[in-house]
C-alpha cells in the first residue's frame, strides 16, 4: 500500500485500493489464527483515505469505510490515531452510528474508565444493519471485528500497559473489570498463554495482580486503593501514546 502514497497521493484514483486494504485490515483481525497473518496497521494509509473522503466526499458513501478505519484506529490505543483520524471525519458521519459509539469508546478508555468501557464496546455489535434496515457490508465486517479474539486481545493488551504503567500493586476486582474478565483463573490462563503479560503482570493472587516493577510504577510509594480512579492516570496516555500529526 505505501507505493501508492507518496506525493502526489491526493487522488481519487486510489481510493478503491485503500479502502480495501482498510476492509482487509479489519477481517484479518477476524480471520487470524496460528496459521494466517494479520494485514499490517497503516496509519499513513488510512489518514489518506480520509482525506480523501475530505475532497471527494460522495466517494465516502454512507460513511462505512471511515467507521472501519476509526475502529483500527482505536484499536491503537493508547496512540492518538483515533484523535488524529477523527478530526477529518466530516460532522455528518461522527453524528451517525457507528461513529457515534465508537466515539464514545475512544472517551471511554482516554479517560481509563476502562470497566465502563467493554459493554460499549459491545454495543457495536448491534450495529450490523444501516439505517434502511438493508445489509451494510462493513458493518458486518465490523461486527465480526468486535467478537473476534484478536481484536480483544489488542485492547486488553492496551489497557493492562496503561494500569502497569502506574501502579505497581491493583486489587484483583479491578483488574478483572479493567480487562474485562470473569475470574482469577481467566487471568491467570491470559498471563500463562500470551508472553506480553508475562511482561507486564509479575503475579497474580486470589485478592491483589503485582505489577512488574518499572521506573513509572515504583517512584511512588502507595499502593492502589479500592476507590481510586483512572482519571488520575489519563494524562499518562498522552505521553506514550505515538502521536501521528501530519
Amino acid at each position: 500500500i505505501t507505493p501508492l502514497l507518496p506525493p502526489p497521493a491526493y487522488t481519487p484514483a486510489i481510493v478503491p485500493q485503500l479502502e480495501s486494504y482498510v476492509r482487509s485490515s479489519v477481517t484479518s483481525l477476524s480471520s487470524t489464527s496460528s496459521s494466517s497473518e494479520s494485514t499490517p496497521y497503516h496509519f499513513d494509509a488510512n489518514r489518506t483515505l480520509v482525506k480523501l473522503y475530505q475532497f471527494f466526499p460522495h466517494l465516502a458513501g454512507d460513511g462505512g469505510v471511515v467507521s472501519l478505519v476509526l475502529f483500527l484506529a482505536l484499536l491503537e490505543f493508547p496512540s492518538m490515531d483515533y484523535v488524529a483520524l477523527t478530526c477529518l471525519v466530516g460532522e455528518k458521519v461522527r453524528g451517525r452510528e457507528p461513529c457515534l459509539t465508537l466515539a464514545r469508546c475512544a472517551e471511554l478508555l482516554e479517560s481509563c474508565q476502562f470497566s465502563e468501557f467493554w459493554p460499549t464496546f459491545r454495543q457495536l455489535l448491534l450495529l450490523s444493519t444501516d439505517k434502511a434496515g438493508s445489509p451494510s457490508s462493513e458493518y458486518d465486517i465490523l461486527k465480526q471485528a468486535v467478537s473476534s479474539p484478536a481484536a480483544v486481545l489488542k485492547l486488553r493488551k492496551s489497557i493492562a500497559s496503561i494500569l502497569a504503567l502506574s501502579y505497581r500493586t491493583a486489587p484483583l476486582k479491578i483488574v478483572l473489570g479493567a480487562l474485562d474478565l470473569d475470574n482469577v483463573d481467566a487471568l491467570k490462563n491470559l498471563v500463562q498463554s500470551e508472553d506480553y503479560f508475562k511482561g507486564v503482570i509479575e503475579s497474580v493472587d486470589s485478592s491483589s495482580v503485582l505489577f512488574v516493577a518499572s521506573g513509572d510504577n515504583t517512584k511512588r510509594s502507595r499502593v492502589f486503593k479500592e476507590g481510586v480512579h483512572f482519571d488520575a492516570i489519563a494524562s499518562l496516555i498522552s505521553s506514550s501514546a505515538a502521536v501521528h500529526v501530519e
